[in-house]
């Protein structure tokens, strides 16, 4: 088929790439003058969305790299510039630049008998082609949430996140930052090194993952698919919708079940034992921690050192991110705790009561506080803005669609790619896999579930159910793993249980080991096995998660939670 892509960033990329694969056309736009979306700085774009200067990705480059292009230097956190590199040599290597027309913005899709009319415009000149299909990846980074009432009377200047690229131009200022997401922390720590006062004013506690836990580690290493299933699956009365290894045989989950427990104390003791091994002889570490800073004095994030005070306060932070009685993760995580020495240190006031109304330079909150500010930043995130001529989604709720991508309404010829953001993984590989889920169907070779409706009113009300606490984003999905095994099974390239059965140390790997992309390239289409057993083998065994959860990660959570319910 011959298929519109809208978008040229790291969703964007990978569709189009998995397009090709099943020798589909592309054609993609992209407004901006190359690839790379948020990730690209050209020129004068202040007033761009954009990533900003010295963004440190949160999620590993084991997560943030494709499938088809894993990254072969472990768990490190990739810079903004860096990241860029990586998009812009995936497209290089699979030659997919000659599909993209950029400096192109579409304005308009209209459906017809034949298929879909795309407009565009290209410096000033309009066009419209036809095509069969439509991905849309344009991502939610679109149209910035600005509109604060509460800010009406305020006379100083207010500046979206959107628009941040470094502190600089807060420097001697009075700042006040409403919100807090990941990006928000990284904000809200540069902004105090520079300002004169800065104040971080939140009405919700999201709930805090360092990126680092045990000095040397990533937090997502600690991600695994037999903790993902015990906390969904078995330690709940909701019954999981998705199909993964077992489908819905009782008989296949009774025997996975039972090689999973031997296996588990095989993977346990192993780890005891490299344990042991360090305590007697311990590991000697690069200079350098994953971050890229100094590996001593042991850091936990960029600049957060491993320190009671920091510690206490992370704690104390996520006893406040749910309600009592509620420890399980059904909100949405910052992984993102470079902020807390900030506040540690006296640098920045919080104030959790949010805003009341403004006059001039003065902020008056909730609690009957006020304070004179000279500049807002808002980290209040993105509209929901889903909608492109005939193209849209209901109520703007991605939760609408199959999967969060495939629309009902367009007989499998209209994808929304990119729109899902799971708690603890990257969304760069939730494209890839719809991206091929979307290829597949239209090559004939995968056919949607027919009572579509019903799966989508199931699966949505089990999100909801799990999300609960984030009830404003619809785009969040409370297990990455479950999500891509359940797509993994449909498109093809979900590992088979009689693989696993007949090879101990692949399953102790896929089950109990850190959840690696690289599982969906081991069998099925466009499958490269070799290559990605030796990826997925990778990883040193004694960084592997297993049935002993790490105390690193513990001690940010209270004392009452339980460690399947809240590891990431």
């Amino acid at each position: 088929m011959r298929v519109c892509v809208v978008g040229a960033g790291p969703c964007g990329l990978t569709t189009i790439k998995q397009l090709r694969d099943e020798g589909h056309e592309v054609v993609c736009y992209d407004k901006y003058s190359g690839l790379g979306g948020i990730w690209l700085r050209d020129g004068d774009d202040g007033t761009k969305t954009k990533a900003f200067d010295h963004l440190k990705l949160t999620i590993s480059m084991r997560l943030m790299a494709f499938s088809d292009a894993p990254y072969k230097g472990g768990r490190k956190f990739y810079s903004r510039q860096e990241y860029f590199d990586y998009l812009t040599e995936y497209a290089n290597r699979y030659k997919l630049t000659g599909c993209i027309q950029s400096n192109t913005e579409v304005t308009d899709v209209k459906k017809t008998t034949q298929g879909y009319l795309v407009t565009s415009v290209c410096r000033g000149v309009e066009s419209r082609e036809k095509f069969d299909a439509v991905a849309m990846c344009s991502g939610p980074f679109k149209t910035p949430h600005r509109q604060f009432p509460e800010l009406a009377g305020f006379t100083g200047e207010v500046v979206h996140s959107a628009e941040y690229r470094n502190a600089e131009r807060f420097r001697g200022k009075r700042v006040l930052i409403v919100g807090l997401a990941e990006s928000g922390a990284d904000i809200v720590r540069e902004i105090s090194e520079t300002a004169a006062k800065t104040t971080l004013s939140i009405r919700s506690y999201t709930f805090l993952l360092a990126r680092i836990v045990d000095d040397h580690r990533s937090t997502d290493s600690r991600t695994v698919r037999a903790h993902h299933h015990e906390m969904y699956d078995r330690a709940t009365k909701r019954p999981v919708p998705y199909k993964t290894f077992w489908g819905t045989s009782r008989l296949a989950k009774t025997a996975f079940g039972a090689v999973s427990v031997g296996l588990g104390l095989i993977s346990s003791i192993g780890g005891i034992v490299q344990a042991i091994r360090e305590r007697i002889k311990p590991r000697t570490y690069a200079d350098v921690n994953l971050l890229g800073e100094p590996m001593e004095p042991y850091k936990m994030d960029v600049g957060c050192e491993e320190e009671k005070a920091n510690w206490d306060l992370i704690k104390k932070w996520n006893e406040k991110s749910h309600p009592e009685g509620s420890w399980s993760p059904r909100g949405i995580f910052c992984k993102n705790v470079s902020f807390i020495p900030s506040i540690v240190k006296g640098k920045v006031n919080v104030n959790d009561t949010g805003m009341a109304r403004s006059e001039g330079a003065t902020v008056h909150f909730k609690d009957g506080a006020s304070a004179e500010y000279d500049a807002v930043v808002l980290c209040t995130g993105y509209e929901r803005d889903l909608k492109l001529g005939d193209l849209s989604v209901a109520d703007g709720n991605v939760r609408n669609l199959y999967r969060h991508f495939l629309h009902p309404e367009h007989d499998g010829r209209v994808a929304f790619i990119g729109f899902l953001r799971p708690f603890s993984g990257g969304i760069p590989i939730c494209a890839e896999m719809q991206a091929r889920y979307f290829a597949r169907v239209l090559s004939g070779k995968l056919q949607p579930p027919k009572n579509l409706a019903e799966v989508i009113a199931e699966e949505k009300s089990w999100e909801e159910y799990w999300t609960e606490l984030s009830p404003r984003h619809t785009e969040s999905h409370p297990s990455q793993v479950l999500y891509l095994d359940a797509l993994a099974r449909e498109i093809g390239c979900l590992l088979p249980l009689r693989k696993l059965f007949l090879n101990p140390k692949l399953f102790i790997q896929i089950w109990f080991g850190s959840f690696n992309p690289s599982a969906y390239r081991i069998v099925g289409p466009h499958s490269f096995p070799k290559a990605a057993l030796a990826d997925l083998y990778a990883e040193p065994v004694e960084d592997r998660g297993n049935m002993c959860y790490h105390m690193s990660v513990l001690r940010m959570m209270p004392t009452s939670v339980h460690p399947k319910h809240m590891m990431p």
